[in-house]
């Protein structure tokens, strides 16, 4: 993806903080997948689809799955399908042209066709996207940046800002990317139809972080330790008071033992969970194929120790021996790794990745 700012302007000057409008960052681009491709997707009951519509001034949703004659509503619709890189790879694929960023980050690809004029709403997100114009044009009206006071207007279960006015508006083609931080406010208006596919990184709320570390912390805690006074004892209170001194000796004891019992496991768990596929299970000596890569489904991410890697899958942990770097690594950037190079490499990265399914030989197209 090619940006108009250097990688580290972006990184200081736009992620998380300001829109930037990247004309023909995928030069001569062409949606790998066709809005009846997309019409079909939405019909599979284990897809994750909705279609959002106004009539008469009034915003409407509807969940999938959907029967072919929902497609031909009157109104301008749109058809929004999650995880569109999940199940085909021809759209897994558009992984590989993101920004050099936190990959552990990214969350998935939803894909969006929309009729003429039709559109989802003026709204904001809570994470960052990358809006790839796969098909036709479409009108992006950017607004402020919003947050909890930010008035929204609940309609038929969609959040939605009124009043809205843009404060910049750009006309998107296919091949050009617009960035939009979490909190802005946004609004798409297709002009002709329009496939529109949305690269959207995940944002934990910090307060999930912070149970899983404290959770961590407490299976390794010890039921004697307990609470010091230090130097909190020599501040005199009077009868039955606790002082400032006291809240703050307790606050140093538990930011203490956090610290100390913190091995940092929760945030590769919690930043890979929610990843895989119900239905996508294999034997134990599957797959067969040559030449392998990891599987659309499957959430990974990976630390390096001083004599052993971290490696994450959906959640679970694994240690596994320094020499699975560069395999790892092949594997994370969507890379096909030699079945015969991955198992002589190191047969415990091989097996890790075996028996979680995170592996495959094929292409789901």
């Amino acid at each position: 993806m090619h940006l108009p700012v250097t990688t580290e302007q972006f990184l200081a000057e736009y992620w998380q903080q300001r829109p930037l409008l990247c004309q023909q960052a995928l030069p001569n681009f062409q949606s790998p997948i066709t809005a009846e491709e997309l019409a079909g997707l939405a019909m599979e009951p284990d897809i994750d689809s909705r279609m959002v519509w106004q009539d008469a001034g009034v915003w409407h949703q509807q969940d999938g799955p959907f029967s072919e004659h929902a497609f031909q509503g009157a109104v301008p619709w749109t058809l929004l399908v999650q995880g569109v890189d999940r199940c085909d790879s021809r759209v897994s694929t558009l992984r590989n042209t993101l920004p050099p960023l936190p990959r552990w980050r990214f969350d998935d690809v939803m894909v969006s066709f929309a009729t003429d004029q039709a559109g989802v709403g003026p709204h904001f997100d809570r994470y960052d996207v990358f809006l790839l114009q796969g098909s036709g044009r479409r009108e992006w009206r950017i607004g402020p940046h919003c947050g909890d006071e930010t008035p929204q207007l609940q309609e038929n279960g969609l959040n939605l800002i009124p009043p809205f006015e843009p404060v910049e508006t750009y006309v998107v083609e296919p091949g050009d990317v617009l960035y939009v931080p979490p909190g802005v406010a946004h609004w798409g208006v297709a002009l002709g139809e329009a496939i529109t596919y949305s690269l959207g990184f995940r944002a934990p709320p910090v307060g999930d972080l912070m149970a899983r570390r404290t959770d961590a912390a407490l299976e390794l805690m010890s039921a004697t330790s307990l609470l010091e006074d230090g130097a909190a004892a020599h501040k005199t209170a009077r009868p039955g008071e606790f002082t400032a001194e006291h809240i703050a000796n307790a606050r140093d004891a538990i930011n203490n033992a956090l610290d100390a019992l913190d091995s940092g496991r929760w945030f590769g768990e919690v930043m890979t969970e929610g990843g895989g596929d119900p239905d996508h299970t294999y034997p134990l000596d599957a797959p067969q194929g040559d030449q392998l890569r990891l599987h659309p489904a499957t959430r990974i991410a990976w630390r390096e120790r001083e004599s052993t890697i971290d490696m994450f899958i959906d959640g679970g942990h694994f240690e596994v021996p320094l020499n699975s770097l560069k395999p790892l690594m092949a594997l994370c950037s969507g890379e096909w790794v030699q079945r015969r190079e991955l198992a002589e490499a190191t047969e415990t990265l091989f097996e890790a990745l075996r028996d979680t399914g995170a592996l495959t030989d094929e292409d789901f197209i």
